[in-house]
């Protein structure tokens, strides 16, 4: 049980509590925004020190770049440089020249274009290969004064380069002066401000690198690191600068306070770096300040607490003391059981108290009222309930036996609901499907139609019918749905959809099929037609060419290769129309074969006679592999010779220009236990015919042989009516073998045939099958 405490003492705590509260609150705001204040004037105090430091060294750099660059228009040096000769500092102002800046250069090279050295002005080594040195490029080509990075030895003593290009009066670059600056006469002068005990400056380089400081060499200096390297990495060009807190400032501190600015050179002047001057000073007495004035707030804040905790009691006794009155009215209010209570007539003095307790007795008649009128609404609302329960499991009822199948999903498109149709047909329980997104059902094509029809619902709160769309099934296959989606309004906005779906799939299955039937019957009549009116002037043609080779005066003796070759195309032609007529007329069921011995050899001769010429205007080339003995079989010779035709006619039109198209053949044993009319154990024989075109796709080979089937590619002008291969499929059929198709790996088609050879036929039994 919680424990109770007296209200004078929780208001007492409740005050001393707001008081706590609020003067820690004032006061860490009041360091908060002091230490911020504080800090920004330290920032903008370094920040203008680095500035006027960053000037500083540029001026000063620029005070020696100037001096090199009015050393080099002297006459005297542009003299030296054009005749090439030895230039020495024996006159007045070249010796005067070299006093004054003695204690700034260390070293001094006068060169001419060929990289020569014409004059130096102190002692030491000069460097060969001048103009293979960065500055070179920058000196004669662009003509621009260069100034080079700062190098460092070990005892952070160091020395920058400076090149100052020759001119003469046309503006014509004659030669270089490559001067060595000491780094202490360039920035003596700037290191020396200081800060306090421990401010100061300190120049750093691209990377963040500390180059020079006063109070330690540049290696015993930490990396910088944040946001600090990122803003000297950015190239702040003056008058630019600022100011931040850091975690490190190179000393080994953080939390401190750093001013920087980029020193910067006048126009004309190339730096190979680009340096920063860094202002930094400890922490500790950075802020020694402001942590007086922490203490300071303390102070003032325990001081309030004092006056606080002084002042508890008298509050409390004075707020307390009418609340206390107040009760003692109201018990003695409740002890008068089963009477009207009585109104106290004394007052305590406090209007707002007074006022609460006339509001009592009139809230005690209201709650009687109110009593007696919830007790109706209660009866009245048990009724309600018991007619929504009703009227629930009826739609209920109706929603779980519908015929089609109904989703019920929210504003995102979220399955909140599905009836037992539903999880039928989607062949997945209602606990898989709730919290999933309605149109992932759909194929991917057809989803963002239902997200857009869900969404044009929800807007205009009107029923859309949105149409057929495909939805796969792990078990059906690709379903046909038609979509329709009702609004469901809740106080009069939409709170979710209705998508219904009506299961097309067999109406569209037999659409096709009555189609294709009707396409089917209509072909088979034209088909029928057309073969029979074209069969007669086709035999009119043989009789002719029959009769002229009886003749005895025809010369046919030179053209007896190409007479052959129309009779057997006739012929062809012939057996082509006479299959027709008999495919249409069996209805696709079978064909009459009129059986002989065949011989394959022949076979694959014939064909390969028949497309000697397009062969070889294509530049496509043969080549046959066969068993030495030839294979005989028991089969309809015209018709197998049009199965071969088909095939090698295909793989000629789908082969690339040079190309080659190989048919096999190969005798192997084979089980055809399924075989009726044959022994459990036969042999077989196998003709394949290869080709390099562009092979099949895979989602043509499943009905490559089906009746008008055709490759995906309406395009493609070599794609043919789709009864070749269906005829193909027949004919093998018929002699009870297997037509098969596949893509080689190398590129390219195979088609194999696989019929049953008869044993007594097979090897040795051949006379003229030709």
């Amino acid at each position: 049980m919680r424990k109770q405490i007296s209200l004078q003492r929780s208001i007492t705590l409740s005050v001393l509590s707001i008081g706590l509260f609020s003067g820690a609150f004032g006061l860490a705001y009041a360091y908060w925004q002091t230490k911020q204040s504080f800090s920004e004037a330290i920032g903008l105090g370094f920040q203008e020190l680095a500035r006027q430091s960053a000037d500083k060294v540029g001026l000063i750099l620029e005070k020696e770049v100037g001096w090199v660059e009015r050393l080099s228009s002297l006459p005297q040096v542009r003299e030296a440089v054009r005749e090439g000769t030895r230039l020495t500092f024996d006159h007045q102002v070249l010796e005067r020249w070299k006093e004054s800046q003695r204690p700034y250069f260390r070293s001094l090279e006068i060169l001419d274009r060929r990289g020569r050295s014409v004059g130096r002005a102190t002692s030491g080594h000069p460097t060969t290969q001048y103009s293979r040195q960065p500055w070179w490029p920058v000196v004669f080509d662009q003509r621009r004064l260069w100034v080079g990075a700062l190098r460092l030895d070990e005892k952070g003593d160091g020395e920058l380069d400076i090149a100052v290009p020759i001119v003469d009066e046309v503006g014509i670059v004659l030669g270089a002066i490559k001067a060595v600056i000491e780094k202490d006469q360039l920035l003596t002068s700037v290191l020396r401000s200081r800060i306090g005990e421990t401010g100061h400056v300190m120049l750093v380089g691209p990377k963040g690198t500390v180059l020079a400081c006063p109070l330690l060499p540049p290696g015993r200096h930490t990396a910088l690191i944040g946001s600090l390297r990122d803003s000297l990495a950015s190239n702040i060009t003056p008058p630019d600068a600022a100011w931040m807190e850091v975690q490190d400032d190179a000393h080994g501190q953080g939390g401190g306070i750093v001013g920087f600015a980029s020193v910067g050179l006048r126009p004309g002047i190339v730096q190979a770096e680009t340096w920063s001057i860094l202002v930094r000073q400890d922490p500790d007495e950075a802020y020694a300040p402001l942590r007086l004035l922490l203490w300071k707030l303390v102070a003032f804040g325990m001081l309030v607490f004092v006056v606080v905790a002084l002042l508890r009691w008298r509050l409390g006794r004075r707020i307390v003391q009418p609340i206390n009155a107040l009760v003692e009215r109201v018990q003695r209010l409740g002890q008068q059981s089963g009477e009207k209570p009585m109104m106290a007539a004394q007052s305590v003095g406090i209007v707002e108290i007074d006022t609460l307790a006339a509001s009592f007795d009139e809230l005690t008649e209201r709650l009687e009222r109110t009593s007696h009128e919830r007790g109706r609404y209660v009866a009245e609302l048990e009724r309600t309930n018991k007619e929504l329960v009703i009227s629930e499991e009826h739609y209920r009822m109706l929603w779980d036996h519908s015929t089609e199948t109904r989703l019920l999903v929210n504003e995102g498109g979220i399955i909140q609901a599905v009836n037992r149709r539903g999880e039928t047909k989607l062949a997945a329980s209602a606990g898989r499907l709730i919290g999933t997104k309605a149109e992932d059902l759909f194929r991917e094509e057809d989803r963002v139609r239902l997200r857009q029809s869900l969404d044009a619902v929800i807007a205009i709160k009107k029923e859309v019918l949105v149409g057929e769309m495909q939805m796969p099934s792990p078990t059906a296959g690709m379903l046909i749905m038609e979509v329709d989606l009702v609004p469901v309004e809740n106080t009069g906005s939409v709170g979710a959809v209705m998508v219904q779906l009506s299961d097309l799939t067999e109406k569209k299955l037999l659409e096709e099929q009555l189609i294709r039937s009707e396409r089917l019957a209509s072909l088979s009549q034209f088909a029928s037609m057309f073969a029979h009116d074209i069969r007669n002037p086709l035999v009119g043609i043989k009789k002719t060419l029959e009769l002229l080779e009886q003749d005895e005066g025809s010369p046919l003796a030179p053209h007896r290769q190409r007479w052959d070759d129309m009779r057997l195309t006739i012929d062809l032609l012939l057996g082509m129309i006479n299959d027709m007529l008999d495919v249409y007329q069996e209805s696709y069921s079978g064909l009459p074969l009129l059986n002989s011995t065949v011989s394959v050899k022949g076979l694959v001769t014939d064909v390969m006679q028949l497309f000697r010429s397009e062969a070889t205007a294509k530049r496509i080339g043969f080549y046959v592999a066969m068993p030495e003995d030839d294979v005989a079989m028991m089969a309809d010779r015209r018709r197998l010779l049009r199965v071969l035709i088909n095939l090698v006619h295909n793989a000629i039109k789908f082969s690339p220009q040079g190309g080659r198209i190989t048919v096999s053949v190969h005798v192997e044993a084979r089980e055809w236990g399924d075989r009726e009319s044959l022994d459990s154990s036969s042999s077989q024989v196998m003709i394949r015919v290869a080709d390099e075109g562009p092979g099949i796709a895979p989602d043509d080979l499943p009905h490559l042989f089906e009746m008008f089937g055709r490759r995906k590619d309406p395009g493609d002008i070599r794609m043919g009516r789709g009864l070749g291969l269906h005829f193909c499929r027949l004919v093998v059929a018929a002699h009870r073998g297997k037509i098969l198709a596949e893509n080689r790996s190398s590129g390219g088609a195979i088609f194999s045939v696989e019929l049953p050879l008869n044993q007594e036929a097979y090897a040795g039994h051949i006379a003229d099958c030709r």
